[in-house]
């Protein structure tokens, strides 16, 4: 009787099943490639009231950033979560049923470049507002 070495005997059988695995792992992830569907173009858009400057004599006013998240168009979604960038600390508003947003955000003497920023989500793809210039005044 001939005897294999063992290093060939366990070798063979492991690869195998290494080849086996990786095809399966490709095979999954080129059906899940195949059934994803394309995420819904957004739209963001940001207006502040008054417009582009205020003039006070507080050290901080309190000013008003709204606008409107579309998906294609269409209003909404609703619930989707709208970052303000470009002002101290961490703001965000969260959209109502009809895509609309509003935030009210202290703001000190400065000049302010603001944009708002959706992430999206499984659905919709993300999008950014045009940037507006906003300047507090003593």
């Amino acid at each position: 009787m001939v005897q294999k070495p063992i290093a060939i005997s366990v070798i063979a059988p492991v690869s195998v099943a290494a080849i086996l695995t990786l095809a399966i792992l490709a095979g999954i992830s080129l059906t899940n490639q195949a059934f994803a569907q394309a995420k819904k173009s957004t739209s963001l858009s940001i207006g502040a009231f008054p417009c582009c400057e205020r003039k006070t004599l507080a050290a901080t006013v309190n000013q008003g950033f709204s606008g409107k998240l579309t998906s294609e168009g269409s209003e909404g979604p609703g619930g989707a979560t709208i970052h303000l960038i470009g002002v101290p600390g961490f703001w965000f508003a969260t959209t109502n049923n009809f895509g609309s947003w509003n935030v009210e955000v202290p703001l000190g003497p400065g000049t302010y470049h603001i944009h708002a920023h959706y992430g999206g989500d499984s659905d919709h793809a993300s999008s950014d507002s045009r940037t507006i210039t906003y300047a507090v005044t003593h």
